[in-house]
């Protein structure tokens, strides 16, 4: 077996219908998004270097200054003009991306409060820097195939900035919503676990952070609210946004009709 990523809740008895007809009934409704929290071992700036081992030997890692043109490349096969943005793939070489989420690992949570604090003091380019930093790029590396899976995610900062937020709530959004801007396996290496074990790294990644929402994007009437699901995320409903519920004004993301939202709590 692979890696347990985060585990699942605790199992109960189920009651047997036949002794009890109101069982069904008295069984509580699913919480509106699927949730990320669970127990385990805690994630670390080593492991995540080094890799997570899956039973097949793929190993998921932060990317490497050597993985970035493969990664450019398997972001490109998502399609609908999705990227590796420049400013990530130049951050990966230098040590910039997710910088500040090595030290949330390292330090705890609250480093991220402090470096954002920092960052806000000083202006639009430490602004950029600080998002950078808590961006990441992970990768699934085979054993003899090398990269051939990558995972994209980043704060909202722009959206963030511009849904009626007050402006301090719209910075400390980004340690708080997390974007899941792509996910890609290689053709050759699909239906082996890879985008799964990608996703279940990111999510626990980002609520170790103490992170409260992670989202995406798909392409409406594409069939992926299934796999999405599988995943044990919540595909959203054409025209419904994602509600961000941890401000202080209501306050949610939209998108235009082409394209549908998948989300989960942290």
């Amino acid at each position: 077996m692979g890696p347990r990523l985060y585990a699942s809740g605790m199992v109960t008895k189920r009651p047997n219908p036949k002794k009890d007809k109101s069982a069904r009934r008295r069984r509580p409704a699913p919480p509106p998004l699927a949730s990320a929290r669970g127990g385990g071992a805690a994630l670390t700036v080593a492991g995540l270097a080094e890799g997570l081992v899956l039973a097949s030997g793929v190993r998921i890692r932060m990317a490497r200054g050597e993985d970035v043109e493969t990664a450019r490349r398997l972001v490109a096969l998502t399609g609908s003009g999705v990227t590796l943005e420049s400013r990530l793939a130049d951050a990966v070489p230098d040590g910039r991306l997710a910088a500040v989420v090595a030290k949330g690992l390292d330090e705890g949570p609250e480093a991220l409060t402090r470096e954002l604090a920092v960052a806000a003091s000083q202006g639009d380019g430490a602004m950029e820097d600080l998002v950078i930093g808590l961006s990441c790029v992970l990768v699934a590396e085979h054993p003899e195939h090398g990269v051939v899976g990558v995972l994209v995610a980043l704060p909202p900062a722009r959206v963030l900035a511009n849904i009626g937020l007050p402006e301090m709530e719209s910075l400390v959004g980004l340690l708080k919503v997390i974007k899941l801007k792509a996910v890609a396996v290689d053709p050759a290496h699909r239906s082996g676990g890879i985008a799964a074990a990608l996703i279940a790294t990111c999510r626990k990644l980002y609520s170790q952070l103490r992170y409260y929402r992670l989202y995406g994007q798909f392409d409406a009437g594409s069939g992926l609210e299934t796999y999405y699901q599988r995943q044990g995320l919540t595909a959203l409903k054409e025209g419904q946004g994602v509600t961000l519920d941890m401000f202080s004004v209501p306050a949610g993301i939209y998108t235009d009709p082409s394209e549908r939202f998948f989300a989960c709590d942290l």
